[in-house]
């Protein structure tokens, strides 16, 4: 049946070393706050530089700057998550 395949192919996940979720978790979060960085000081660059632009100029800016830093936060969430998840002890590990 097929209820059966899926049971099975769902107890066979591919397991991947927590080393490995640890180091990727490391990294999505230091793209984070090197993005969140970098868009915050261009903002801020921006808002000091705002009377010599347009206001459509700065407004389309704002938009871009803050856009760019809300997938910089999903990024520092999945990688935060990520980390967080390495950290925990493994169901699966044998005790012996």
């Amino acid at each position: 049946m097929t209820t059966d395949v899926a049971a099975s192919a769902a107890s066979e996940a591919i397991r991947v070393p927590r080393a490995a979720h640890r180091r990727r978790g490391l990294v999505l979060l230091a793209a984070a706050v090197f993005n969140v960085w970098v868009w915050a000081t261009r903002a801020r660059n921006l808002i000091a530089d705002a009377g010599d632009f347009s206001a459509a100029f700065v407004g389309v800016h704002a938009v871009l700057y803050l856009s760019a830093t809300a997938v910089a936060l999903v990024v520092g969430v999945i990688g935060w998550r990520q980390w967080r998840e390495a950290r925990t002890p493994d169901p699966h590990a044998s005790s012996a």
